[in-house]
């Protein structure tokens, strides 16, 4: 038996591993770097995904998706960027748990090249976090909050001038809407923890805001408007592209007025609010508007799990007073239908949201001859005719509630309330749990929710 020294041993340590990069030997008596799993500064990964593998060269790609398995088995989709392979999950990850991906034997590299040994990763999914526009009435900056310590930290650095902000799918940054110094508003971007905030698209005197992710992250649409020389005000939708780096027009239609900008969640479809024609209207892929759903009430609708429904309100009158109706857009029949309407009653309903599994619609309501303030809802996808199996989440008559979002795994929801009785009330911030059934303050004087993953 051969005996190495210490130095010995490092000096063959060094042969084995360069820059972090192990090799290993593949058939044909050639060798290859290992793929690397590409993580989180902190070694995690949020629920949304995604998963990226980096290989060293060009692969045999269909080879690879057959070799791949998790444990637990999670359902998800593929998608290749050149030499990386990007996987992201349908129903998002287990938070607090430990995932496996094994690679196989048996794929191989476009030049032939087989690889004869399985691989094995390992990966930790995080709890998500909780972003909130603190202050929102004097100073706004974005805040995150933990579940477990419920200690804010201040994330934007903006002397109170943000107006809005949206998280990325995975859950490592937030993007931000900034008012400026030259009465415009500007798009930033700042890290999960805080750090490295910088600005993306400097607007000047324009506005530029709503920003939305699209879901693989590499994009980020927002609503961009200013005044020509005549001084007519123009409206057009924009992207800013983090691999190339700018922002684009994406979409410039002839008189239309785009707002409220939402990616379906397979990022095949868009769906804004045009402010002109009075509806929402549903791009494609291509910039073509696939759809149009007349509704004068300006709206973000919300997408299922699957992105083949779309749920959205109209106006209508009642004896009155208008109130708000629920309906639900299916983009394969192209047909809409009302929801709720076997109930035997009439009431304003806020935009229903379906839940990560596709399972449940919570929604607020508020009865026509009720009190003012809407109350939290949910009710099997199944009974959305009926109303049949709805269960009360929040149903305080003297407050009203708002802008409620489902975590990324569907154990609970966060929503905004308000205090109608008291002219000092502040929003506040406020988790339901479902195993639990309890609802939680998290943050007051907070505004407009969204968990970052």
């Amino acid at each position: 038996m051969l005996f190495l020294n210490r130095r010995a041993r490092v000096f063959l340590a060094v042969l084995l591993v360069v820059g972090g990069v192990v090799w290993f030997f593949v058939s044909g008596s050639r060798s290859k770097a290992v793929p690397q799993l590409r993580l989180s500064e902190e070694g995690e990964i949020g629920q949304k995904g995604p998963i990226v593998l980096e290989f060293s060269g060009v692969v045999n790609t269909l080879s690879v998706e057959s070799a791949w398995h998790m444990e637990p088995a999670t359902p998800g989709r593929f998608e290749w960027r050149g030499r990386e392979l990007w996987f992201w999950p349908v129903a998002g990850f287990e938070p607090g748990r430990t995932y496996t991906l094994e690679l196989r034997a048996g794929w191989s590299y476009a030049d032939g090249t087989r690889v004869d040994k399985t691989l094995h990763f390992t990966f930790w999914v995080r709890e998500p976090l909780l972003l909130y526009l603190g202050n929102p009435n004097q100073a706004p900056e974005v805040y995150s909050v933990a579940m477990e310590g419920r200690t804010p930290q201040r994330l934007t650095d903006t002397s109170g001038r943000v107006v809005e902000f949206a998280a990325s799918p995975d859950g490592e940054s937030i993007a931000f809407s900034v008012r400026n110094n030259q009465g415009g508003i500007d798009l930033g971007v700042v890290k999960r923890n805080g750090q490295k905030q910088r600005l993306l698209v400097a607007c000047g005197k324009e506005r530029c805001y709503q920003p939305a992710w699209t879901p693989d992250g590499r994009w980020i649409t927002f609503v961009r408007s200013g005044a020509d020389q005549g001084g007519q005000i123009n409206y057009a939708l924009w992207s800013y592209d983090f691999i190339g780096g700018r922002a684009t027009q994406l979409v410039n239609v002839a008189d239309m007025i785009p707002t409220l900008p939402t990616w379906s969640p397979d990022g095949n479809y868009l769906a804004i609010y045009d402010e002109v024609e009075r509806g929402i209207r549903i791009i494609g892929r291509e910039n073509r508007v696939n759809a149009f759903i007349p509704t004068s009430v300006s709206q973000s609708p919300r997408w299922s799990w699957d992105s083949q429904h779309l749920y959205f309100v109209v106006e209508q009158m009642g004896d009155l007073l208008p109130y708000h109706a629920a309906y639900q857009a299916d983009l394969v029949t192209q047909t809409t239908r009302p929801l709720f309407s076997a109930t035997g009653e009439t009431w304003d309903v806020s935009t229903p949201a379906e839940a990560p599994d596709g399972q449940w619609v919570v929604f607020g309501k508020r009865d026509l001859n009720g009190p003012v303030g809407k109350q939290l809802w949910m009710v099997p996808t199944g009974s959305l005719d009926t109303g049949e199996g709805a269960i009360p989440i929040a149903t305080e008559a003297l407050f009203t509630i708002a802008a409620y979002q489902w975590e990324p795994a569907g154990r609970g929801l966060v929503y905004q309330r308000y205090d109608l009785t008291s002219s000092d009330a502040v929003p506040q911030v406020v988790i339901w749990w479902r195993d639990r059934q309890q609802n939680q303050v998290i943050a007051t004087d907070g505004a407009f929710p969204e968990w970052l993953p």
